[in-house]
This record gives C-alpha cells, sequence and structure tokens, in this order.
C-alpha cells in the first residue's frame, strides 16, 4: 500500500501544481483582456466624440444655409410680392385643372359647380385685370416679374443643394473617421 499511497501523493502534487498552472495563465489572460477592452472602450469613446462634433458641425452648417436661405426668400418676397401671389394663383389654377370631374361630383354639384366656376372666372378675371393695372402703375414688366420669380426658385434650389452637400460631407467624414 506503501507504492499505492505514493503514486497517489505524487498524482495530487501534480494535479495542484497544474491547477496552480492553470489559474496564473486565467489570471494573466484576464488582465490582458482587461487591458485590451480598456482599450477598445477609449478608442471607441474617442470615435463617438470625434462623430458628435462633426455631426455638431454639420447641423450648425445647414442651419446656417437654412437661415440665409430663409432670410434671401424673405428679402425678395418683401421686395416682389405680387410676384409670389401671382405664382401662388397659377400654381392653384393648375392643380385645379388637373384634378378629374367624377361622375358623383358631376350628378350632385353640377349646377353649383357652373355657378361656382362663372363666379370664379368673374373674380379671376377681376382679379387678374387688377393685377395687371397694379403691376403697369409700379412698372413691373412680365420679363421682370418671371426674372424675379426664377432667381427666388434658382435661390431656394442652390440653399438646398449647399444644405445637402454639407449633410453628404459630414456623413463622408463620419465613416471615413470610422475606419
Amino acid at each position: 500500500m506503501n507504492k499505492l499511497t505514493d503514486n497517489i501523493d505524487k498524482a495530487r502534487a501534480a494535479s495542484r501544481e497544474r491547477l496552480e498552472t492553470a489559474k496564473e495563465k486565467a489570471t494573466q489572460t484576464s488582465t490582458v483582456a482587461r487591458e485590451k477592452m480598456s482599450e477598445s472602450k477609449a478608442r471607441a469613446a474617442a470615435l463617438l466624440g470625434d462623430g458628435r462634433e462633426k455631426a455638431n458641425e454639420s447641423v450648425a452648417a445647414t442651419r446656417d444655409a437654412a437661415k440665409k436661405a430663409i432670410s434671401k426668400s424673405e428679402e425678395t418676397i418683401s421686395n416682389s410680392p405680387l410676384t409670389i401671389v401671382a405664382g401662388g394663383a397659377a400654381l392653384g389654377i393648375l392643380i385645379g385643372m388637373m384634378l378629374p370631374k367624377s361622375k358623383t361630383e358631376g350628378k350632385y354639384v353640377s349646377n353649383a359647380g357652373r355657378k361656382i366656376n362663372e363666379t370664379a372666372r368673374t373674380a379671376y378675371q377681376a382679379a387678374k385685370d387688377a393685377s395687371r393695372d397694379q403691376i403697369d402703375q409700379l412698372g413691373f414688366s412680365n420679363d421682370n416679374m418671371r426674372s424675379q420669380f426664377k432667381d427666388l426658385f434658382g435661390k431656394a434650389i442652390d440653399a438646398a443643394k449647399t444644405a445637402m452637400a454639407a449633410a453628404q460631407d459630414a456623413v463622408k467624414e463620419d465613416n471615413q473617421g470610422k475606419k
């Protein structure tokens, strides 16, 4: 039994030694993993901060562009309100003309519709004549009004393009920063 006891003691000692070695390796691995996680966390926080900063800059640039566009639009509207009114009226008339008439509408509203159309035509003609008189008194020509109207929409489109470009640049920069 002495040999058996010695073998058991040797096996216990070898097991303890292996257990201690495994504990040491686990502790070392755990320490290295914690350090790597800490480094990764710091890098992620830095990237997030950079992304937020770029997004804030992009938002600020877009706001500035929008404010400039609004200011320019207000200025244009103040300088030529008749052009805007004429454009709105023309747009309303076009939309009204494009809408189809339904059978139900014709059945129930045809007489009233005729009266409304006649009244609308009379009102439209009166407004058209009055606006022409007013425009003539102010010295505006059709070409001048068209030019102002085109200028207004051109500037609105330019402002939208600028805002879109700023947003795209911010997204590109953000994506490049992540790589």
